[in-house]
């Protein structure tokens, strides 16, 4: 049996060390001793509800211990050095995914799972990202984004004060992992661009797309892409303390990017990408029209214009609720229950 080692130097910043089997390191949490009398449960329905005390001192508990002690793997993250003794890969998806059932069905939850997961843009992104893994989404995850972490970040993606300069895709990897040390996760430092998302396209790697980027050019040719591939895309766009969902069927033969043909869409993007026209389309292709929009939005968008404020203001509230809509509607979409070829959707928390 492999013996436990952690490689003295570590190239990737975000992807966890599973180690199969063999020694104790000196240092540990022990997951797997916990996760045992979860799966017992699950496996002997009929000692559900009984006092779990005197269910854990039974034979048939220790014979199951028994029967499954040397199915656990060493799970060591190098970004904090934590070492976790971890149920396997199989053993773990049905522990991950056990209360979802039956809002999701076992065999709805393999096909879920089944999905490869594109997501560029890690502000809204990595919400969406960690949501949808929640959800079991996605055994194959890409996620994209060129910036690092800044402290004015923070109120809206979920890090830390000690992740400051980091990539923000890492950041998310990392938290994907920590979650779920089974996925696999490609990260893209450097962002996404029409070479190697035609690559990723081309090979096969991604199912659906999450497109939360900034630049309005790249998310054409995004979709002009995902045409090409039958793939479809799924955005939110943040709106004060609201969100409004996007889908784009390019699967089922939606062939207009934001409800508009090529041309129109080549006459824009051809013209130096001012602050003004990306404002613009934002408000009027993307969001739908002025009056869509939050009014705080709006004077928040005429300080930016004004060099008053550095960026677009933008709330975690937000971004949280935009990982709930994107979530559920990447679940519906997988498993087949919406058919709708596009979607310009408001989303907003109750009024109170």
């Amino acid at each position: 049996m492999q013996s436990y080692n952690i490689p003295a130097i570590m190239n990737d910043a975000y992807r966890p060390v599973i180690t199969a089997g063999g020694k104790e390191p000196a240092a540990f949490v022990d997951a797997f001793s916990r996760q045992l009398r979860e799966l017992f449960i699950i496996d002997n329905h009929q000692y559900i509800g009984e006092d779990k005390t005197k269910v854990f001192a039974t034979p048939e508990f220790a014979a199951y211990c028994e029967q499954k002690k040397d199915d656990f793997v060493w799970v060591h993250y190098p970004w904090n050095n934590q070492t976790v003794k971890c149920i396997q890969a199989d053993d773990y998806f049905r522990l991950k995914t056990n209360r979802n059932q039956d809002l999701i069905t076992a065999s709805e939850q393999i096909k879920l799972h089944n999905t490869k997961l594109a997501v560029f843009g890690m502000s809204v992104g990595s919400n969406i990202a960690f949501v949808a893994t929640q959800a079991g989404i996605g055994r194959d995850i890409i996620l994209a984004d060129f910036d690092e972490l800044d402290t004015t970040n923070l109120n809206r993606i979920l890090a830390g004060v000690h992740q400051i300069g980091l990539n923000k895709a890492v950041i998310a990897a990392r938290r994907i992992y920590e979650d779920n040390p089974f996925v696999k996760i490609t990260v893209l430092p450097e962002g996404v661009s029409e070479a190697n998302l035609q690559k990723l396209l081309a090979d096969k790697a991604i199912t659906h797309i999450v497109e939360e980027i900034d630049d309005i050019k790249m998310k054409i040719v995004v979709r002009r892409l995902a045409r090409e591939h039958k793939i479809p895309v799924v955005m939110i766009t943040d709106n004060g303390d609201a969100v409004v969902l996007h889908v784009e069927r390019y699967d089922l033969g939606y062939d207009k990017i934001f409800d508009k043909d090529d041309a129109y869409w080549e006459a824009k993007i051809s013209a130096p990408m001012t602050k003004e026209l990306a404002g613009s389309i934002i408000i009027n292709d993307i969001v739908g029209g002025i009056e869509k929009v939050d009014k705080k939005m709006i004077a928040s968008v005429q300080r930016v214009m004004k060099k008053e404020l550095v960026s677009w203001s933008q709330l975690g509230s937000a971004a949280i609720l935009g990982g709930v809509a994107a979530t559920v509607a990447l679940k519906r979409i997988i498993l087949g229950e919406s058919r709708a070829l596009t979607v310009r959707e408001y989303i907003n928390p109750p009024a109170i």
